[in-house]
């Protein structure tokens, strides 16, 4: 009997970091490869061109003009997520903000690359919170060293990243694969002062080229890694596409999947995607990656009912859509005594860690405190006119502020909660006629007790930094990292993929990306899900291989 033609080896849903690293190994390894991407390809100098042109520039603390300033595509097939695009409808709003074009939401990430350290894995074990990884830290360790050389990270050997100021944590079997960034005058500054108080400075792992690496230049210092990279020396997804299409995978763009099919003996057949002129079409492949983030893949999956699969795809645990998770946090404006130039090299590289892990997780959750590398000079000068200050006196106050305005940010890790989750919309559609993502979410009271003790730590950094609080923000900021929708587990009752995330209902599909993580940690995802990436790449291989 003859097996029947299919258009690919492996289809990949999602064209972000995480779909561009696997579709690299797959294409390596001789398979054919077919990427869809909802949204279409776009060039750096058009984005570049765009943000230079905006009369607004985007701003990490007024969400108003991020929103406006946004220079990415908005075209009505594929509504952009800094409009009523996600529908809340939970008790605290989660606005979160990801890319639909090729290469995904890297394109405009802070580009933070961080490891998880081993009590992150043993989160319920330990702590009595949350949920326990099927796996450790060691299971993961040479594939955060994979994923460190594929992206490119530059970073700070022999760092305690736990923020205790001692040994190197978490354990390395390899270097960084570039040094880290020079640190500027106002991290120096920082430093000494809030040394004063016993606080730690860590110097964020990130994916800018401190050398040159493949294509990439040395990072020059631009301040607006937030919405671009204009020289390329930052990491984003596209490279791994580029990559993946040199090697042979076929990218189809403006490619929007709305239906994904499987047999009665749950093999993946197939798949349906929209152009956006609304024509339908249809391929088939052996094995196929949802890799679609974290909210647009939990709603793919539960659009694709069918008199079998009346739940969805993947769903006979119920769990597709639940469980999502943020870095969901507060924030506090100061205005120093002193000049300390903030807006000298990258968007954000100093943290503060001194409650990333101990016993206090079973009463608080952990978190780190950023300091935000950002002039908002438009921000600055608008609230100025507003209050009529104008001319010279307009000058010389921006002059100040810009010189002494600092923002330091808490990212508090949250908790798998099976109340928090992505659907589809049931009234709510966009131009082709597909749901629009509606999202419940909330916080419990294990995160406000993280929220009073991030509030202590601000008090004690105006002190030590002799500076005036101007403003402290305590209304649920979003992160825009996106965790738990496609949960990891050993038990296909509770969880939608196993530890080597695929799809415990369906042999031939995988769910790559920061949705199958079972916990949050504190710390930027990106990384962990780039290193599951390429464990679930080789475990595909190995599938293929005996089959």
């Amino acid at each position: 009997m003859s097996t029947p033609k299919v258009d690919a080896d492996v289809i990949i849903i999602g064209s972000g970091v995480m779909g561009g690293l696997i579709a690299c190994q797959m294409a390596k390894a001789g398979k054919s490869v077919i990427i869809l991407e909802a949204g279409p390809r776009v060039s750096r100098q058009e984005i570049v061109e765009r943000f230079r042109n905006s009369p607004f520039k985007m701003s990490l603390t007024n969400i108003k003009l991020q929103g406006v300033g946004s220079p990415y595509p908005n075209p009505p097939h594929i509504p952009s997520t800094y409009g009523d695009y996600l529908q809340q409808v939970g008790p605290v709003k989660y606005p979160t903000k990801y890319l639909r074009v090729v290469g995904g939401t890297t394109w405009h990430f802070g580009s933070a690359l961080w490891r998880m350290i081993p009590n992150d894995f043993k989160l319920n074990s330990l702590y009595g919170r949350g949920r326990d990884w099927p796996f450790g830290y060691d299971e993961l360790e040479s594939w955060y060293g994979k994923a460190e050389h594929e992206l490119g990270v530059s970073g700070v050997d022999g760092q305690d990243e736990s923020g205790q100021g001692g040994n190197a944590w978490p354990p390395r079997s390899t270097p960084f694969p570039m040094p880290g960034l020079p640190t500027s005058y106002l991290f120096d500054r920082l430093t000494t002062m809030l040394g004063r108080g016993g606080y730690n400075p860590v110097l964020e792992p990130n994916g800018r080229a401190t050398k040159p690496w493949g294509k990439r230049p040395m990072c020059g210092g631009n301040n607006n890694c937030n919405p671009v990279c204009p020289i390329a020396a930052k990491y984003d997804g596209s490279m791994h596409i580029d990559e993946a299409e040199r090697l042979g995978a076929r990218l189809l763009d403006n490619a929007v999947v709305y239906h994904i099919e499987a047999a009665d003996d749950g093999r993946i057949t197939g798949i349906w995607y929209k152009k956006p002129d609304g024509s339908e079409h249809h391929l088939t492949a052996n094995y196929f990656v949802l890799a679609a983030y974290g909210i647009e893949s939990p709603k793919l999956l539960l659009m694709s009912t069918s008199e079998k699969y009346p739940n969805g795809i993947a769903n006979s645990s119920g769990e597709v859509g639940r469980n999502l998770m943020g870095h969901t946090g507060i924030s506090m404006n100061v205005m120093m005594s002193e000049d300390v130039w903030p807006g000298q090299g990258p968007t954000e590289l100093l943290v503060y860690l001194n409650n990333r892990d101990g016993a206090f997780r079973k009463d608080f959750p952990s978190y780190k405190i950023k300091v935000r590398n950002t002039v908002p000079t438009a921000d600055y000068a608008a609230s100025l006119i507003e209050k009529g200050v104008l001319g010279s006196k307009l000058d010389a106050e921006i002059r100040r502020q810009s010189a002494r305005s600092l923002n330091f940010a808490i990212d508090f890790e949250t908790l798998p909660l099976a109340e928090n989750r992505v659907t589809p919309s049931k009234t709510k559609k966009d131009a082709l006629g597909i749901p629009l993502p509606e999202i419940y979410y909330s916080v419990t009271d294990y995160w406000h007790a993280g929220k009073e003790e991030g509030i202590k730590d601000f008090h004690k950094f105006a002190e030590l930094l002799n500076a005036e609080i101007m403003s402290i923000d305590t209304k649920f900021q979003d992160r825009q990292h996106i965790m738990g929708t496609t949960i990891m587990g050993d038990d296909p009752h509770n969880s939608v993929v196993d530890s080597h995330c695929r799809t415990h209902d369906h042999p031939n599909m995988w769910i790559a990306g920061t949705s199958v993580m079972p916990s949050a940690s504190c710390m930027n995802p990106t990384l962990t899900g780039a290193a599951l990436s390429l464990r679930l790449a080789d475990h595909m291989l190995q599938t293929m291989s005996a089959s």
